[in-house]
């Protein structure tokens, strides 16, 4: 279950609301908010958050779970990590 770990300021609320519409679920922790979808993977893309670069690149900060597929300047690509 990918999920990543959102620092609950104004700057980050746009790729929160864009990780929700896609489907992902929001849970409120102390100072961080963690959206995580039951799904095996997630991909996010940037021109659906209107924010700016520095923001965006500093979305990760908070951490996450899972492994990082894919992530540049339009998309953010989680996948669920598979015990091998």
């Amino acid at each position: 279950m990918p999920a990543i770990y959102i620092l609950d300021i104004p700057e980050f609320e746009p790729i929160l609301r864009t990780a929700l519409i896609a489907g992902m679920e929001q849970e409120d922790l102390d100072g961080y908010l963690r959206v995580s979808t039951s799904e095996s993977e997630i991909v996010l893309e940037r021109r659906h958050t209107d924010v700016r670069p520095a923001v965006w690149f500093a979305a990760l900060t908070g951490g996450l779970e899972g492994r990082i597929v894919h992530f540049d300047f339009d998309r953010l690509h989680l996948a669920e990590v598979v015990p091998s």
